[in-house]
Parts: structure tokens; sequence; C-alpha cells
């Protein structure tokens, strides 16, 4: 159906994005397509669904009291405007009848008509359902939720369950991983570790075999602010990330490849003077982002304040959720050889200390466990590529120690890493040498202060390496340098667990992933062993209807059309 037919059928009817077919996103000719905002045919993104939100709806930054709440409006060029009015609507149920709250936001060009809410005074720890009206048209329904009050004791909030993904390239394959979490209603939010979006030019670094099912636009390497947008618009195009933003709420931060592949806070690998500014490049990059994702905005708005990302999520006294920046903030430049000069910032001076006086807060608040989400691998680890990479925590080892030295100095038991980047799934016990007999005991987990758990790409390729296995680092419980997928943390008082996931294929869609590996840490024991696999959560609210005769109910007085 051409896009000017499915308007003529009114404003009344949704469509759920998995209940399409996976049609060629981007698969327009490069050189005819307009900015998103100006699209005289959706048929040219291959997408089915309603106008004008064809990118979807999102959540994320859940507090207690609010959410934020994201959408973009796509319009098609028959309406000339700076701004377009855009209405919301929170309710406790489904089919949006019990409505807690309502209100008006604008979609304006400066913000490449995205939208993002933040309404207030909601419940803690609690399911809502909302949905958007602009143009006359009624976008499907979403599901987010909120966490658990600050103050409510660990023993209350009972059990957590965390979906975590990292580096997900929308030209290797299909988002499958994103499919599967989609489906699991007892998921309380998504945490996405970096690497949303590949910077790269069409061609390079993907999987060509899938060049025509999924191409990428624009097609040349992503460096202006219209480029990095037009990226972003391309990959919400996918009705399976569409799916998981629709079902759960997302609490992101960002790698190398939001900007450019080994980014630090000066520069970047593949970045030269052909290519103009990299201060310029990084702040589109950095505004777009803000733009694109369902994530809190600093109140002064300033392209500066937008660098600082990292933030804190307390849910209930059950576990604090330090998400950190350790690519551009803070990083300096990629070197191996300086790893031990005493001042090598990684995270930098202001971040580290932020995370230091969070981490005493939440030990003076008695939060059970503190959680660190963050991108490269922090643990003392050796590999062909690892040993002397300057690329994660190993070519920072000073830093690393300063962080160490913080945890033991403190007694700060319960530290979680959580760990993307390097497309591979493994897990730690965490000290300052493992490969120390004396300084750490692998049965006993005698010498360790914290675990870390690495998430597999969703999709990107896969880099194996030799001599990163437990025989050169005993302090490893956990290694598939193969497969794709995501993990799943089950987080109660008593225990922390991670339980990785892996797709079947890449190469079509398949919302199916097997379970592969559980390990457990118990509380206060700052080492890992086996678990087996959890058990879902039953009593959970249900999932946003797929039901394309939902719509949201209309309030005169809130029309945006």
């Amino acid at each position: 159906m051409k896009r000017r037919a499915f308007i003529k059928l009114g404003g009344q009817v949704t469509v759920a994005g998995t209940v399409l077919t996976q049609l060629s996103a981007c698969s327009s000719d490069d050189d005819n397509i307009k900015p998103p905002n100006q699209l005289d045919d959706l048929d040219d993104l291959g997408y089915q669904g309603a106008a004008p939100f064809v990118h979807g709806i999102a959540s994320g930054d859940p507090l207690h009291d609010r959410v934020i709440l994201w959408t973009r409006i796509t319009n098609d060029g028959s309406i000339e405007a700076s701004s377009i009015p855009v209405a919301y609507t929170i309710a406790t149920d489904p089919a949006l009848k019990n409505i807690i709250t309502q209100g008006r936001a604008k979609a304006t060009a400066a913000s490449d008509f995205t939208v993002k809410v933040d309404p207030k005074n909601l419940k803690p720890n609690t399911t809502y359902y909302y949905g958007f009206e602009a143009l006359g048209y009624l976008s499907p329904i979403g599901r987010t939720r909120t966490i658990p009050h600050p103050d409510l004791p660990a023993s209350d909030v009972d059990r957590v369950r965390l979906a975590v993904v990292s580096c997900s390239n929308y030209g290797f394959g299909y988002f499958n991983g994103y499919a599967n979490i989609a489906k699991q209603a007892d998921i309380s939010a998504v945490i996405h570790l970096g690497d949303y979006i590949y910077e790269y030019p069409e061609g390079f670094y993907r999987d060509n075999e899938l060049k025509e099912e999924r191409p990428l636009f624009p097609k040349n390497e992503i460096i202006s602010l219209d480029d990095y947008r037009r990226r972003y618009a391309c990959y919400r195009t996918d009705i399976d990330l569409q799916e998981c933003h629709r079902q759960h709420p997302f609490i992101a931060v960002w790698d190398d490849h939001e900007i450019a592949d080994n980014s630090w806070k000066g520069g970047a690998r593949f970045h030269t003077d052909s290519k103009g500014s990299y201060l310029e490049r990084k702040m589109s990059a950095v505004r777009a982002y803000h733009e694109w994702m369902p994530i809190r905005d600093d109140s002064s708005n300033e392209l500066d304040s937008q660098l600082r990302i990292y933030r804190r999520f307390e849910f209930g006294k059950l576990f604090d959720l330090n998400m950190l920046d350790t690519r551009i903030f803070g990083r300096e430049k990629l070197d191996a050889t300086a790893s031990n000069e005493p001042e090598r910032q990684l995270l930098g001076l202001e971040q580290e200390n932020w995370l230091y006086l969070k981490m005493l807060e939440g030990k003076r608040r008695q939060a059970t466990w503190q959680i660190l989400g963050q991108q490269v691998i922090l643990a003392p680890f050796k590999g062909s590529s690892a040993t002397n990479s300057g690329d994660i925590w190993n070519g920072y080892a000073s830093a690393r120690t300063r962080l160490l030295d913080f945890i033991e100095e403190n007694a700060i038991d319960n530290t979680v890493v959580l760990t993307g980047d390097y497309h591979a799934s493994f897990a730690f016990d965490v000290c300052q040498n493992p490969f120390d007999g004396n300084s750490y005991n692998p049965a006993t987990g005698k010498g360790s202060i914290a675990v870390e758990f690495v998430c597999p790409a969703l999709t990107s390729l896969a880099f194996p390496e030799s001599g990163a296995g437990v025989e050169e680092n005993p302090h490893q419980k956990f290694n598939n340098q193969t497969d794709h997928g995501y993990m799943l943390l089950d987080i109660n008082e008593q225990a922390l667990q991670c339980e990785w996931y892996y797709t079947e294929t890449l190469k079509k869609r398949d919302d199916r992933c097997r379970y592969a590996k559980g390990l457990v840490t118990q509380a206060s024991s700052n080492h890992l062993v086996e678990g087996g696999q959890s058990r879902p959560i039953t009593k959970t609210a249900a999932l946003a209807s797929k039901d394309t005769s939902i719509a949201m109910k209309k309030s005169a007085s809130l029309s945006a059309g």
C-alpha cells in the first residue's frame, strides 16, 4: 500500500511494528533521499507503519516518579512548519482508558522533530502505558515502568530483571536479540552499553550478503549533524528495535561508534583532518544522540552539559546502577605504553570523583549492590589483542588501580561491572593481580573484590582471539567469543545472577534465543560460581498490545491535529 493510500484510512488506525514483515527499511537510492522530516514517499523506506510515527516510540531513564517518553514526527512534506504540536497520554491499562496524565509538547526543526517529555508525579515501581497523537494520527501504544523508591528496603523490592545489550550493527544482521527481549514482560529495563549505531560508510564493516535487505543511509561515513540524524533514522525503522523500545524503558550510554571508531575526548583513530574538526563532529554526534535517544537531558540544555551522560539510578535499596562514560568525556588518547602513568585518565577526574562519591553514598544508604554500566573490559585480561590493548582498561592501568583501591579500601562489597564493546561473552572475578597465585584463589575467590560480566555483540562481527582463555586468565569464569545475543540479570537481596542468551541466526528475522550460561555472585562473596537458568517473574503487567484495533483515547482539548 502506498503511503498516500494509507493516509486515507484516517488517523484511528495504529500498526504495531512486530505485526509487519521486515522490509528494506533503508532501501532508497541515497541520491534521492530528502532529510527524514521531508520524505515525499514513506514507501522509499519500505515501512508501512502509522504515519507520522515512522520511527516508533520509546521510553527511558526511569526514576521512581517519572520516565522519559520519546517519539519522532515525520512530516511527509505537505506541511511547512518549524514546529508540530504533539499530544501524549499516560494510563495504567493497555487500552489507555484509565488515564493518569495528559499533556502537550512540540516537535521542532531544531531537534529534528524528535519529542521528549518527562511527566512527573508517577507512582514508584509501576507499569504505565502511553501513546502520542500528531497530525491527526495516533501512535502505537507503548509500555514503560518506573523504578522502586530509593528508600524502599531491599527486602521489599523482591526481584528485578534487566536485559543488557551492546554493539548493534544494522548491517551485520537482523536485531533478533531485541525481538526476544521485547517478548519478556518481566524485564524492568534494557541497559544499552553503547554502539547503538555505527558510523561507517555503506559497504564497510557489514555482512554484504544482506546489503540489499539491510542497506544503510546515508551511504557515506557519518560526520555532520544531518548525517548522524539520518543514520539514527535508518536504525529506528527496524521493527524489532522499535518493538523493544515500545515494550521496555532503555537506560543507555554511548561507546565509540556513536561518534567514531576508537574515540577519545580529543580525537578518534580514523578521524583525519580531511574530515574537518573532530570537536565539531563530536558535538554533532552528541546532539543527535540526545535527540534520538530516550535519555534525560540536562536542564541547562547546553552541548557541554550533554557530554556528561554519567548518571545513577537507585532501584530502592536493592541496587544502585551507575552508568559511566569510559569513551569520550575523560578518556585520554589511546596509548598502551602510557598505561601506568600515575595521573592517566579514562573516566576523567570529574567523573572519577563523581563515581567515588556515589559509591560511598550507596554504601551509606545501605544499597545491597553497586552496579557499574560501562563500555570496556575492566578486569586485568590477557589475550593476543587484550594484553597490550590501549583501548580497554589494560591501557589505563593506573586509573584501574585507583578504582580498585577505592573499592577495596572502602570495603564496598557487591560491586558488579557490566561491560560491552568487545563483541564477546566473558565473566571475571575482579582483583588487582589475578595472575599471582598468592593474591587470588580462583577456587574460593579469595582476593576478588568485584565481579564483571561482558556482554556479547547483538549483531556486530565477533573477533575471537587466541590466548584469551582461562589458562591465561585464572579469574575468568566464562568465555564465548563467537555467539551473538544479550545478557539477562536477575537481582535480589541474596544474589545477583547473569545469564547469556544467544540468537539462532542473524540472516533472517527469528526471535528465538537459547540459554547458554548462568553465573551467580552471592551477596558479600565478590566471587562467581555456577548458576542454573532462573525462572521468569510471573506476576507482571501485560505487554503493550499488538492489536491494531486499539486506538489511543482522544481528548478534544489535547488534539494535536
